[in-house]
């Protein structure tokens, strides 16, 4: 079976917006591949060349070397087009239909007609729950109602690869939930899905693979655990201790916190954290919680160095 997303040494260049004599390299040399029910995360700062590549996966714009290949074929491809479902980073609507007009519009677009498309339109106006305001004209929509339409517009001919760049851009908090709860349900459903995210923590917690592209170069692809440095783990202890033990719990060790009754030892590396875990059973302390504590998402994105990436 071909692979959703496949990216081979793909690269992409644009004239300099100030300076027409000058180029600017959106996209450098990029390779990544995505397997059939997989979630990928897509991260980078803002112009790293997220929006780039996901235009050229859609097949908005071409790469000027390397190949492309949605579902095996040419992004171009019309009946590759009809199994990908798009959300653009700022979707534009005609302000004067309503959220159900819309809906029928595209799903019309789509080749879906009559009782189906009516069936299909409501289920997901409930499903990113605007269902209340489907006849409301969009014009009066918010910018997280617009997203959710958004949402919805994207799944309406039920696509098998869900393309998102910034899903959860204008959301609140319970709106960010429920639309994390539809990219879990789109995995269960066998779908695969990419989205690109500021959010960190939501592409951490959704992500199977988290792709982590800098200056239009891959700079990590791969599981949250797999691009973690091992240096870059730190190791922790919790122990308890009746009250006539105390005392010499401090004495211990240096560098001892108490948080919420709960004595915490931090550790250099491996070998200190065996050493000490060692010593506190040795002298009878009650071991609450040991072992490694990696770092967020967060930490790695904004200052791990350029290391060799994963292929």
């Amino acid at each position: 079976m071909s692979k959703p997303i496949e990216l081979k040494n793909v690269s992409k260049t644009f004239r300099h917006p100030m300076k027409v004599w000058d180029k600017v390299e959106a996209v450098k040399d990029l390779s990544f591949s995505m397997e059939n029910g997989e979630i990928v995360g897509f991260v980078g700062h803002n112009g790293a060349g997220k929006t780039t590549a996901i235009k050229m996966i859609m097949g908005f714009i071409w790469p000027n070397s390397g190949e492309i290949k949605v579902n095996g074929k040419d992004p171009g491809d019309q009946e590759v087009k009809k199994t990908i479902g798009f959300l653009p980073e700022r979707p534009y609507f005609y302000a004067q239909l309503t959220g159900m007009e819309l809906l029928n519009y595209f799903g019309r677009l789509c080749g879906i007609k009559g009782s189906l498309l009516k069936d299909r339109s409501e289920k997901l106006l409930r499903r990113v729950g605007i269902f209340d305001d489907r006849n409301r004209k969009l014009s009066g929509y918010s910018k997280g109602m617009l997203q959710r339409i958004g949402l919805a517009q994207a799944l309406i001919h039920d696509p098998q690869l869900v393309i998102m760049d910034e899903p959860m851009s204008g959301l609140d908090p319970i709106g960010r939930r429920e639309v994390k709860e539809i990219i879990r349900s789109l995995k269960k459903e066998g779908k695969s899905v990419i989205f690109s995210s500021h959010i960190l923590s939501d592409i951490e917690n959704l992500s199977d693979r988290v792709l982590i592209i800098e200056n239009g170069v891959k700079k990590h692809f791969g599981t949250v655990s797999e691009i973690i440095p091992p240096d870059r783990i730190r190791y922790k202890i919790e122990f308890d201790s009746p009250n006539e033990m105390k005392d010499a719990a401090f004495a211990l060790f240096k560098g001892i916190r108490v948080v919420s009754e709960r004595f915490i030892i931090d550790c250099d590396d491996l070998d200190d954290f065996n050493t000490k875990l060692s010593a506190i059973v040795e002298k009878g302390y009650p071991v609450l919680n040991a072992g490694g504590v990696l770092p967020s998402l967060e930490e790695i994105v904004f200052t791990t160095e350029n290391t060799e990436v994963k292929q």
